[in-house]
């Protein structure tokens, strides 16, 4: 199963609308691990690692099920009008592009960030998906 794809202005005025975090927007349940990627139009980094991030997505889904979600928040470019691209970058308190992060929530109900990367290979994100799901089996398991 492909990464839920998220267009960067939709998410941007939900955030807004809501008066919400990121991490509040995406993170739901307990026991799930919240793998998302930032990306932005014409950005070469980004092209290539959509693909590997793609097949990442299925191979954690075949081997954690429930328990790890993806999705892809993807921010609009010109050179003309960079004012999406660095609403972005604020909202996702990130440099550059692509940005990946994993969050959980954690004992006492509140989202966290467990991972944050600029362009890391495939096997650190992976790596750290393992990590995450048992950090939020434990907390689903240990809340207070």
């Amino acid at each position: 199963m492909p990464a839920k794809l998220l267009d960067f202005s939709e998410l941007k005025k939900a955030l807004d609308r809501k008066n919400m975090e990121f991490t509040d927007f995406f993170v739901k349940k307990f026991g799930v691990a919240y793998v998302i990627a930032v990306s932005r139009e014409k950005c070469s980094g980004c092209e290539q690692q959509k693909p590997l991030f793609e097949k990442l997505s299925e191979k954690m889904k075949s081997k954690h099920g429930s328990r790890v979600e993806f999705s892809r928040v993807h921010a609009r470019y010109s050179k003309e009008n960079r004012e999406q691209t660095m609403q972005c970058l604020d909202t996702f308190r990130t440099v550059a592009f692509p940005t990946y992060l994993i969050c959980i929530r954690n004992h006492q109900g509140k989202n966290t960030e467990t991972y944050r990367a600029i362009e890391p290979p495939m096997s650190e994100i992976e790596r750290n998906i393992k990590t995450a799901v048992e950090l939020a089996v434990w907390f689903e398991s240990n809340r207070e």
